[in-house]
């Protein structure tokens, strides 16, 4: 058998994690606070506050 491995010129980092997952992480806490402020600004805010 021979052995016919292929050889990569970029040096793999151990521990490194995948282009682009910064940036899917970033969507969805983008999305997170977005619904966070929808929620607050046109449900919270206009109800007032709790009365006794």
């Amino acid at each position: 058998m021979s052995d016919d491995r292929v050889e990569s010129s970029e040096p793999v980092e151990i521990g490194s994690h995948p282009k682009g997952t910064l940036a899917i992480v970033a969507v969805y806490g983008a999305l997170f606070l977005l619904a966070w402020l929808v929620l607050y600004f046109f449900v919270f805010v206009p109800r007032g506050t709790l009365t006794p």
